[in-house]
C-alpha cells in the first residue's frame, strides 16, 4: 500500500502549470494521467494543495491570494479519471483473447434465397431486398455476457463475412491455406471450406457481380481478374460493392423504421417497394434479439443481469421500428441499423458519422429527467465499441500484404463547429473521450475535429487522449476541411457540417455517395514504366505508352514529362474497368436499405448505385506518394545535377 503524499507549495501563476503538472506526472501511473488544470490571471501568489492516496486518487485545490492578505477567491480541483468499468475489461479481454473466423452464414444464407426461394422475373432491386430480408430472419441470434448494446454481424465473436455475390467467390484460392496465411489469417473449419468450395462457390463462379458486369467480354474478364488477383497494377475495391460512405443514422434515429415506412406511403417505385422489404427483415431480427434476450433473462440467476436482458428485450422490441426516445435506444437502434447496412453491401468503412451530435439529445434528456447517469452512458458507448469491433473486411491474401491488419475503419468523429459555425462541443463530446481513452480496441476509428474556436479544455483533453499512444483519436482542422469541400462546390453549412468516412475521406452525413475508396492506383509503378519505356524493369510486356528512352533525358522535367504520360495512360485504363464495376453495381447489386438512409434517393426514387444521393462521385487513391517523390529527388539530384 503506497502511503498518502502530500505537498504544499506557494509561487507566482508562471511556476505553478509547469511544476503541477510535473508532480503529477511523475507520481502517477500511465493510466491515471489524465486531469484537468487552471491557473489565475494577473500577478497574484497562487498555493496549491496536492493531496495523492494511498489508492492513486488525487484531489488539487489551488486558491489564489493577493500579496496583501486577500482571502481565497478561486479554486480548481481535478480528479483522476473514473475508474474503468469492470464490464467493459471483461468484454475487452474475450475480444481481445478471441481469434477471428472465417463466418460463412451470410455467404450460406444468401445462396440457399437464390437458389430456392428467389424469383428471377422480379427486378434486381426487389431480389436483393428479399435476401436481405431472408438473411435477417435466418441468420443467428446471440447475446453475448455483459453487453448492453446487442445484435451480431457473424456466428462468431469476430467475423470475417463472405460476400459471394461480388467478389468473395474469389476467394476460393485463399480457402485452403487461409489459417496459415503470414498476414491477417482466419480460422474455418473443413466442413465450411468444403460446403464453400464445393456448394456456395460453384453457384457464383459466373453469377457473381464482377463476372457480370464484363458479360460478353470475356477476354477482358480473364484480363481483368488475373491482375486484380494480383493487384498488378491497380485494385477495383468496388468489384466488391460498395462501402465507405456515411448513411444517415440521425434520421433513423428520429424517425424509425416506422418513420420511413409512412414517408414512402403511395409510391409504388421499385425503390420504395424494396425498401418496405428491406425494413421487414430489420424489424424482424430486432424482434428475435427481444425474444432471444426474454428467454436468456428467464434462465438468468444473477437478478442484475435478468433485469438488464429485460431492458435489452424491451429496447428491441422499440427500436429500430419506432424513434428512439432514450440513449440506450439511440444506441441500439444505431447499431442495429448499421448491421443492416453492413450486411446488405460491403463491410467496409460504412463510418458512423457526427456520433456526438445527434446522440446528445437523448443523452442530454435523459440525464435532465433522471434515467441516466455518465456512468451509465459511458458504459453503453464502451458496449457500442466492442460491436464495431466484432466483424473485419475480408480480403484475399494478395490484397491483404498491401493493408494489413483486420480492417473496417468504421470511422466517428466527434467536436468541431455547427453548419452556422458556432463550436458544437458538448458533454457528449467529452464522455466519447473518456471512451477512446478506456476502449483500446480496432474500431470505431475515432477521430476528433478541431478548429480555432475549439475550447481550451476540449483541445486539452484531445491530446491528453491522444497521448496514450492508442492511436486515437485522429485530429481533422476544419478551417481546411470546409475550405476544400467549398472549393469542390459543396454549399458552406454542409461542409461545416462534414464527416469522415474510413481513414481521412472527407464526407457529408447522409447527403453523399461519394464511394471514397473506389480504387487504389499504383503511382510508383508509373515512374518504373517512365524508367523502361513503357515495360517493367527487366521485363518485355509493354504496359504503359513507349515513352522517350530515359538515358536521352537532359533534366529531370523530361522524366517528370514522361511519369505523367503514364500515369494519365494507366488512369484512363483504371476509370475504364472502374465504370464497367459502377454498371455492375448498378444493375446486379443495389442496395434498397442503404439507399433509403442516404438523402436523394427516397426523392428521386433511385438507388444509391445509380446515382440517387444529393452528392455522388468515386474516389481513386493514388498509393505510393511519397515513394515517388523521394525517388525523383534522388533522381534529380545523382543522375541530372551531380553529374
Amino acid at each position: 500500500m503506497i502511503p498518502p503524499m502530500v505537498a504544499t507549495m506557494a509561487m507566482t501563476r508562471k511556476m505553478v502549470r509547469p511544476l503541477l503538472n510535473l508532480l503529477i506526472i511523475s507520481w502517477l501511473p500511465n493510466n491515471r494521467r489524465n486531469y484537468t488544470t487552471g491557473y489565475l490571471a494577473g500577478d497574484d501568489h497562487l498555493c496549491f494543495l496536492c493531496i495523492l492516496t494511498s489508492d492513486w486518487q488525487y484531489l488539487i485545490v489551488m486558491t489564489s491570494q493577493k500579496e496583501g492578505g486577500a482571502g481565497v477567491r478561486e479554486s480548481v480541483v481535478a480528479t483522476a479519471r473514473k475508474e474503468e468499468s469492470p464490464r467493459f475489461q471483461r468484454i475487452r479481454k474475450e475480444l481481445l483473447s478471441s481469434r477471428v473466423h472465417l463466418c460463412p452464414e451470410r455467404a450460406y444464407l444468401i445462396t440457399d434465397y437464390f437458389k430456392h426461394h428467389d424469383n428471377p422475373r422480379d427486378p434486381m432491386i426487389i431480389r436483393k431486398a428479399k435476401a436481405l430480408r431472408y438473411l435477417l430472419q435466418h441468420k443467428s441470434v446471440r447475446i453475448y455476457h455483459d453487453e448492453l448494446v446487442v445484435g451480431n454481424m457473424g456466428s462468431w465473436r469476430i467475423s470475417a463475412i463472405i460476400q459471394p455475390e461480388l467478389s468473395g467467390v474469389f476467394m476460393a484460392t485463399d480457402l485452403l491455406w487461409i489459417d496459415k496465411r503470414k498476414t491477417t489469417p482466419l480460422l474455418v473449419s473443413w466442413r465450411d471450406r468444403l460446403r464453400l468450395l464445393f456448394g456456395v462457390f460453384p453457384y457464383w463462379l459466373f453469377r457473381n457481380m464482377p463476372v457480370r458486369a464484363f458479360s460478353g467480354h470475356r477476354r477482358e474478364l480473364l484480363r481483368y481478374v488475373l491482375e486484380q488477383l494480383k493487384a498488378a497494377y491497380y485494385l477495383i475495391n468496388e468489384a466488391g460493392g460498395i462501402g465507405h460512405f456515411l448513411p444517415n443514422y440521425e434520421k433513423m434515429l428520429k424517425l424509425g423504421v416506422k418513420g420511413y415506412l409512412e414517408s414512402m406511403e403511395g409510391r409504388d417505385g421499385e425503390l420504395y417497394r424494396a425498401a418496405r422489404i428491406a425494413c421487414e427483415g430489420v424489424v424482424d431480427y430486432a424482434r428475435r434479439l427481444a425474444e432471444e434476450a426474454e428467454r436468456m433473462a428467464a434462465d438468468e440467476k444473477d437478478d442484475t443481469r435478468a433485469a438488464e436482458l429485460r431492458e435489452i428485450a424491451r429496447i428491441c422490441r422499440r427500436v429500430p421500428y419506432n424513434p428512439a426516445e432514450t440513449f440506450h435506444e439511440a444506441v441500439q437502434s444505431l447499431w442495429l441499423t448499421h448491421m443492416a447496412v453492413c450486411l446488405e453491401g460491403l463491410n467496409s468503412a460504412i463510418s458512423f458519422g457526427r456520433v456526438d451530435q445527434y446522440l446528445y439529445p437523448y443523452y442530454r434528456r435523459d440525464l435532465e429527467e433522471g434515467r441516466i447517469t455518465p456512468e451509465q452512458a459511458r458504459e453503453i458507448l464502451l458496449c457500442f465499441s466492442a460491436k464495431a469491433t466484432e466483424h473485419v473486411f475480408l480480403l484475399s491474401e494478395g490484397v491483404s500484404r498491401y493493408h494489413g491488419g483486420y480492417l473496417v475503419v468504421q470511422a466517428a468523429i466527434v467536436g468541431g463547429m455547427d453548419m452556422d459555425g458556432n463550436d458544437a462541443v458538448n458533454d457528449l463530446t467529452y464522455l466519447f473521450l473518456d471512451v477512446m481513452e478506456e476502449s483500446g480496441l480496432r474500431d470505431p476509428n475515432y477521430q476528433a475535429r478541431v478548429h480555432s474556436g475549439s475550447p481550451e479544455r476540449y483541445l486539452r483533453r484531445v491530446t491528453d487522449v491522444a497521448r496514450q499512444g492508442k492511436g486515437v483519436p485522429a485530429l481533422f482542422n476544419d478551417e481546411a476541411a470546409v475550405a476544400a469541400l467549398v472549393t469542390h462546390g459543396y454549399p458552406l453549412g454542409e461542409a461545416r457540417n462534414y464527416a469522415v468516412v474510413g481513414c481521412v475521406e472527407l464526407a457529408l452525413p447522409g447527403k453523399s455517395f461519394f464511394s471514397t475508396d473506389a480504387g487504389l492506383f499504383n503511382l510508383p509503378l508509373c515512374l518504373e514504366l517512365a524508367l523502361n519505356r513503357g515495360r517493367r524493369l527487366g521485363g518485355s510486356k509493354q504496359i504503359g505508352l513507349p515513352t522517350p528512352d530515359p538515358t536521352l533525358f537532359s533534366t529531370i522535367d523530361q522524366l517528370v514529362k514522361a511519369f505523367q504520360t503514364q500515369v494519365e495512360h494507366m488512369v484512363t485504363r483504371m476509370v475504364s474497368d472502374l465504370q464497367v464495376i459502377e454498371r455492375g453495381n448498378r444493375n446486379y447489386h443495389p442496395t434498397p436499405f442503404s439507399s433509403m438512409l442516404v438523402d436523394g434517393c427516397l426523392e428521386s426514387g433511385k438507388d444509391v448505385t445509380a446515382g440517387g444521393a444529393l452528392y455522388n462521385s468515386s474516389g481513386i487513391q493514388g498509393v505510393g506518394v511519397a515513394d515517388v517523390a523521394d525517388s525523383l529527388a534522388a533522381l534529380d539530384e545523382l543522375v541530372f545535377r551531380r553529374s
